[in-house]
């Protein structure tokens, strides 16, 4: 019998150059007693590390999904959509505790940072200037030097406000964006979404996946959940090997 306390959806593109599904995989092992885990294969290349994986009881969902993490997380829960708790993560994640104790709270990010309807970064001058004029005056196209940062380019933020309009959300001014999406929710979370038509937009490149970073933290504020509640903190100031949790970057299309 499936326990439904928790699910653990791994978005997983393989290729063989990297052990990352297996590290990703077996950090949940570790930390969990028996887990009910669903990797969503994004049409991989490479599929030998199925069986390897179902040795261990992990489900693969051998779906072809081109829509990147996005797709990986709707294709599961509209599979599973009875756990109470959910993990949503990239196969790039490593546990290195256990974090049943945040399933008190609706919503858990990895990281999180500040964000604006505009593209590049900004620097908040500390001036006595209203804040969002203080946003506007002291732009800068600066990636590696801000407080704030908006969208990657102007396709990209046109796509963000095209899809939002197949939902019920508006574009607001500022926001919290989601990093990843990597998350941990309540199943109310994601009935929420589902039901102001959020699981409408799948992005389907690399600049639409990152888009999706801004658009989840949009959803979620207006749903009224925290996404400063998070594991690693804000994005630009914190590590991302920490005591607890470890994100590694693999150069992927």
């Amino acid at each position: 019998m499936i326990d439904n306390k928790r699910l653990f959806v791994v978005s997983c593109y393989y290729d063989g150059s990297n052990e990352a599904i297996f590290d990703c995989t077996n950090s949940i092992l570790t930390f969990y007693e028996n887990p009910k885990i669903v990797v969503v294969d994004s049409d991989s290349p490479n599929k030998n590390y199925f069986e390897k994986l179902k040795s261990k009881s992990i489900e693969i969902l051998d779906v072809k999904n081109k829509n990147y993490d996005t797709g990986a997380y709707w294709i599961a829960f509209n599979k599973y959509d009875y756990f109470e708790n959910y993990y949503f993560l990239q196969d790039s994640v490593r546990f290195k505790r256990n974090f049943s104790n945040h399933e008190k709270n609706d919503f858990t990010s990895f990281r999180y940072w500040h964000s604006i309807d505009k593209v590049g970064g900004f620097i908040i001058d500390k001036t006595k200037k209203k804040f969002f004029t203080k946003l506007y005056d002291f732009f800068k196209n600066n990636p590696k030097i801000h407080d704030i940062y908006g969208f990657d380019s102007e396709e990209q933020l046109n796509w963000c406000r095209a899809q939002l309009k197949k939902t019920n959300y508006f574009f607001p001014k500022v926001w919290l964006n989601l990093f990843g999406p990597i998350f941990f929710c309540k199943n109310k979370v994601m009935k929420s979404l589902k039901k102001n038509n959020f699981n409408h937009i799948l992005p389907t490149n690399k600049l639409e996946q990152m888009g999706m970073e801004r658009l989840f933290g949009i959803a979620l504020q207006q749903d009224g959940f925290d996404v400063s509640n998070s594991i690693q903190g804000e994005n630009f100031t914190n590590p991302y090997d920490t005591i607890d949790f470890e994100k590694f970057f693999f150069k992927r299309k």
